[in-house]
């Protein structure tokens, strides 16, 4: 059971991330400052915790499925991370 929570933070964190850090939810989350600050943080923790479970299972001894969808998964949070705080760059 802890072993498909795990996974599944894996793999749904870059998800939820990507569609937070969506266009539309960017614009309309800036017209309101406290939704704009929530959902920053919100992001921030949410891809922090995402890419701390996926090193974790990188760096076990598990088969390599997993550590290739760690991988994907520490990617699209990176991904996510970037394109919040520096979006125009």
């Amino acid at each position: 059971m802890l072993v498909l929570i795990l996974m599944s933070i894996v793999v749904f964190t870059g998800p939820m991330g990507f569609l937070l850090t969506t266009r539309a939810v960017w614009n309309y989350s800036k017209r309101v400052n406290a939704l704009w600050i929530i959902r920053r943080i919100f992001v921030s923790l949410l891809s922090s915790a995402g890419i701390a479970i996926s090193a974790i299972f990188v760096f076990t001894e598990i088969p390599i499925g997993p550590k290739i969808v760690a991988l994907a998964g520490i990617a699209l949070n990176v991904f996510v991370l970037k394109r919040e705080y520096f979006r125009d760059k």
